[in-house]
């Protein structure tokens, strides 16, 4: 189904299209399928580490299918009520996007997307999953919905709507994929809860890019509170300090193979540093695709550590 945007309601800043655009189109969008890979990522690690675990079929499809309910159900409801309150920042910040284009389809669309993913995350964590699977899908989907709704809206402040983001994206998954083959341990937790912290340093670098609408709409993201500079020296101490705790935690345990692999791969970001510090706002998309590639790595590689 398409509809014609000239006929719904327009930025005034932005010029009209011809283009007719897919309703399909704007609820997969709404979801932000790239946003996807993070949390899908956490629930491989929870599994990499579960100790029940193995190479089955049974493995790798109980694995999918909480991967589906984390990714596109769970963070695609997060995503969409996000966008349904935001629409008028990411007007400013991305005025070719459909929210700017025509915000009144946009935000009827979100909000179905919205109720339909949560029934579907509910319905399937708990018919196919444990109560703990369950409960904590449930958290997640509560979480995103203070992260952006009002009167809480965690997102104001960057402290909190970080943190929120963090717990989503990294610790529940996680700790869903130890559960879905009961082993969770209070190593694989600790470590879940660590590297949270270097995710709050993840979501600063995606601050940089909406740093004007957040000012023009009162929210107080890192990048707001504390100025360009200060917002990437919080997010690169974020992000190191997370990988050390984890490198020295696991050496306590014994582990001092896998604690220098971590140190490693920490000391594999160190020379990207002074390029981002020239330019954050242009470069932080760079910085994740290439010296956070090491920070991801380095959780499978503590997740499988613990193991």
């Amino acid at each position: 189904m398409s509809v014609d945007i000239n006929r719904q309601s327009q930025s005034p800043t932005t010029a009209p299209s011809q283009e007719p655009i897919s309703i399909w189109r704007v609820r997969l969008q709404l979801t932000k399928p790239l946003t996807w890979i993070g949390p899908v990522w956490s629930v491989g690690c929870g599994v990499v580490g579960a100790a029940g675990a193995d190479l089955s079929v049974d493995t790798f499809l109980r694995s999918l299918l909480l991967m589906v309910v984390i990714g596109p159900l769970v963070l695609g409801m997060g995503q969409s009520i996000n966008d349904y309150y935001d629409a008028d920042v990411d007007a400013i910040n991305e005025p070719d996007r459909p929210c700017a284009r025509f915000p009144e389809l946009f935000k009827r669309l979100a909000l179905t997307n919205v109720a339909v993913l949560s029934a579907a995350a509910l319905a399937v964590s708990y018919i196919a999953f444990r109560i703990e699977i369950f409960l904590l899908v449930l958290a997640g989907l509560l979480i995103a919905y203070i992260y952006s709704a009002p009167p809480l809206r965690l997102k104001q402040n960057g402290w909190f709507g970080n943190t929120a983001c963090a717990l989503t994206y990294v610790t529940l998954p996680w700790i869903a994929g130890n559960y879905l083959f009961d082993s969770v341990t209070t190593e694989q937790t600790i470590v879940a809860f660590i590297y949270a912290i270097g995710s709050h340093g993840f979501m600063t670098m995606n601050d940089f890019k909406s740093v004007e609408g957040d000012k023009a709409c009162g929210l107080r993201s890192m990048v707001v509170m504390y100025g360009v500079e200060g917002g990437v020296k919080i997010a690169l101490n974020m992000l190191m300090a997370s990988q050390l705790l984890v490198a020295l935690y696991i050496a306590a345990q014994g582990h001092y193979i896998g604690s220098a692999v971590l140190g490693a791969l920490l000391l594999a970001q160190l020379p990207f540093q002074p390029k981002l510090k020239r330019d954050p706002k242009r470069l932080a998309p760079w910085y994740n695709a290439t010296a956070n590639s090491f920070f991801i790595l380095s959780m499978m590689a503590a997740a499988f550590t613990l193991k």
